[in-house]
């Protein structure tokens, strides 16, 4: 008697039963597989957006200045001309001044270079987006599908202060906070992770967590003897990815804008960054600051903060486009 054909879009039932430690390996192996099989075409459908690659091209020109100042401090530039916190150059008699060879940006009011502080301070983004990023993504996560999953009195917990963090948006507690102490980076990215990620995307999560426990594989694997963290772990979290990608891009534009509102009011400790560098600028010049002459000191900085989170803005709305089968199919 022939062997019967696996059902199209279905594991190979030799590949699934077989068993021992054999038939494990080789299950486990056809879900990496399959899993990568899906990867690899929605990155080939990102890669067809234009928008989204665009997006891409911008945050890696912005990783490109990450990781290369450190290697243009060590072998071009010079610690006492080009340092961008305590560079000076005193070949320039009067600061700002304006682009030349030696400086392609010009000079702050404190003689100190434009591009090495703007290539400085992309450290300070990167690290304030992705801190908020991961946090806020890992307590969506937690309070998301734990009151979706397990429901009862911990939902009514766990929904009752997502309520209460909605309620507060990060802009107006972080602008309380600074006016009391002044935060580093990673405070500021921590905090404003715990509300985005306490509050709207929590609701988004256990939205999509419930969609995806009325399924039948997971109900399958119930039925089977599944535990309710197996079940979590295989089943509700693989296919929490999509969701929490496109929200994490997200989480990085807010937290970066808030950031250089922050910097810019002066409520950080922050030394350098985009928004420390427009209020560097504006505070030296208060009494008469002229845009046309003294351009280089204020756009650069201003043209990378809406680089770097329009960047990421258009790789959440690509992420979306090629996640949400709704959407795609526009």
């Amino acid at each position: 008697m022939g062997r019967a054909n696996p059902v199209p879009g279905l594991i190979n039932p030799q590949v699934a039963y077989a068993p021992g430690l054999r038939g494990w390996t080789r299950l486990r192996m056809e879900l990496i597989r399959r899993r990568l099989k899906g990867w690899r075409r929605e990155v080939r459908l990102f890669l067809g957006k234009p928008l989204g690659l665009l997006g891409l091209a911008s945050i890696g020109l912005f990783a490109l200045f990450a990781l290369g100042q450190p290697v243009l401090m060590a072998t071009v530039w010079q610690d006492q001309i080009y340092d961008p916190e305590l560079g000076y150059d005193i070949q320039i008699f009067l600061h700002p001044a304006a682009p030349s060879r030696t400086h392609l940006l010009g000079t702050d009011p404190l003689g100190r270079d434009v591009l090495s502080r703007l290539v400085y301070s992309t450290r300070t983004s990167f690290g304030v987006g992705l801190s908020a990023a991961l946090v806020g993504s890992l307590l969506a996560t937690t309070i998301g599908v734990s009151a979706a999953y397990f429901e009862g009195k911990l939902d009514t917990i766990l929904m009752t202060l997502a309520d209460a963090f909605i309620l507060l948006p990060p802009a107006v507690v972080l602008l309380i906070v600074g006016l009391i102490f002044e935060m580093n980076g990673l405070q500021l990215g921590v905090i404003f992770g715990v509300f985005a990620g306490a509050g709207s995307l929590a609701l988004l999560v256990k939205a999509q967590a419930l969609s995806i426990k009325s399924k039948q594989f997971v109900e399958a694997g119930r039925v089977a003897g599944g535990g309710g963290w197996r079940l979590i772990r295989t089943h509700i979290l693989p296919n929490l990815i999509s969701l929490l990608s496109v929200n994490m891009m997200f989480i990085v534009t807010g937290s970066v804008l808030i950031e250089a509102l922050m910097s810019f009011l002066h409520r950080t400790d922050l030394r350098t960054s985009w928004g420390m560098m427009i209020w560097l600028a504006l505070e030296d010049n208060m009494s008469g600051f002229d845009l046309v002459d003294e351009w280089f000191v204020i756009v650069p900085p201003a043209l990378a903060i809406m680089l770097f989170c329009g960047g990421f803005y258009l790789i959440g709305r690509t992420l979306d486009e090629v996640t949400n089968p709704r959407l795609r199919a526009r």
